[in-house]
């Protein structure tokens, strides 16, 4: 038997298998999918996921990004950028092979290609269960992205309710020099040009990834959305990208700062399957990894304690909450702000450069969203309360 098996070899799971591990717990990660596997995403990792990270491979990084570049509905754009880095751009089939080998490295046993099916308490254990085995271990955690088997098997949500977004999003090569005259050097794209939400062009050494993101509510017909937004982007930019692509993928993405059940007896949560996405921006890989250590370092304790009840796990919630959960939910009311005129905001991020350095910095970590909307109250009170008052 086990003391740990994780349900998710991505980001979050593959990070407390990694630490669990080192801590000397007996952990197995169980991955529906074999490594090297794709995943929908567009490769973007913000500078406070690098640093829980560690120190990355130079061979991950296809580019470091400084700035971006933003899209008015009309195309004209703007840029801002910091002498720090923001974020570097990576491929999610090469980011997530090299966490779960580390994890391997450090002594955690993954079974890729094997996916769970259930999972039955017992007395003193969780079985769970796959097409080709049945395991059994103290806890589990479930890292196994937005539609959770743990997570519905366990009962701790059966169904999701308000907040899930979704996002389109295809990799498309172009070729290095190509790639830099789409794009340009230390920059990613986004484009505000609809009331659906919002598209990203992002560079990689050789190629882009190109999406669209939103609430599920008001992305009506997204493929076609999709398409729209490519095509337009090929235009504007005279470069044939809806030609070159091949793969769309679709993925549904739950936003962050909603009051949500993320444990219970001998589970946790991590990740997508827990709602840890910035509901702005949609990015989701800070919160998988900080949440993963997190659940690594309470499953450390109860192993030690032997006690996995809910109460016990509560830690994990307050951590969590102490961590970057209050500041979601700060995130989550910036969001709904700006979304609902984000005509008003875009004209003040271009007019206003101190207000786009400061979100920078926000999305690279060096201050909470918390910190930001109180930074835009005592910087633009006039424009925040015409935000605030949909006027």
């Amino acid at each position: 038997m086990y003391d740990l098996i994780i349900a998710g070899g991505g980001p979050a799971g593959s990070t407390a298998a990694y630490r669990a591990a080192k801590d000397g717990l007996s952990v197995l990660v169980i991955e529906k999918e074999s490594y090297p596997r794709d995943k929908t995403c567009g490769g973007g990792v913000s500078q406070k996921a690098v640093d829980i990270i560690g120190k990355i491979d130079k061979e991950l990084i296809e580019r470091e990004v400084f700035g971006a570049r933003i899209f008015l509905p009309d195309y004209r754009n703007f840029t801002g950028m910091l002498d720090d880095r923001v974020a570097i751009m990576t491929r999610r089939e090469n980011l997530d092979r090299w966490l779960i080998n580390r994890a391997e490295n450090s002594g955690a046993v993954i079974q890729d290609g094997e996916k769970v099916l259930d999972i039955v308490f017992g007395a003193d254990y969780v079985e769970v269960v796959t097409p080709k085995n049945r395991y059994r271990s103290r806890m589990v955690i479930g890292s196994d992205g937005v539609n959770s088997t743990v997570a519905r098997k366990s009962g701790i949500r059966t169904r999701w309710g308000d907040g899930v977004g979704l996002c389109l999003e295809a990799e498309v090569e172009l070729g290095e020099a190509l790639t830099d005259e789409c794009v340009g050097d230390k920059l990613t794209e986004f484009y505000f040009i609809g009331e659906w939400g919002y598209g990203w062009v992002f560079p990689k050494s050789d190629r882009i990834s190109i999406g669209i993101g939103g609430w599920g509510t008001r992305l009506h017909d997204p493929k076609t959305l999709f398409r729209r937004f490519v095509r337009n982007v090929s235009l504007q930019k005279n470069i044939d990208i809806e030609d070159k692509m091949n793969n769309v993928n679709i993925h549904r993405i739950p936003a962050g700062g909603f009051d949500r059940r993320i444990h219970s007896d001998r589970v946790l949560l991590t990740g997508d399957a827990a709602g840890f996405v910035d509901p702005f921006l949609g990015e989701g890989i800070y919160y998988a990894v900080k949440s993963g250590e997190i659940a690594a370092e309470v499953a450390t304790g109860a192993v030690e304690s032997d006690d996995f009840s809910e109460r016990f796990l509560d830690e994990y919630v307050l951590k969590c909450e102490k961590e970057f959960n209050y500041d979601l939910k700060s995130a989550l009311r910036f969001a709904k702000i700006t979304y609902g005129r984000l005509d008003l905001f875009l004209n003040a991020l271009r007019s206003d450069n101190r207000l786009f350095m400061e979100y920078l910095r926000t999305v690279r970590g060096d201050m909470t969203y918390t910190d930001f909307n109180r930074w835009c109250v005592l910087r633009s009170p006039v424009t925040l309360a015409k935000l605030i008052c949909n006027r």
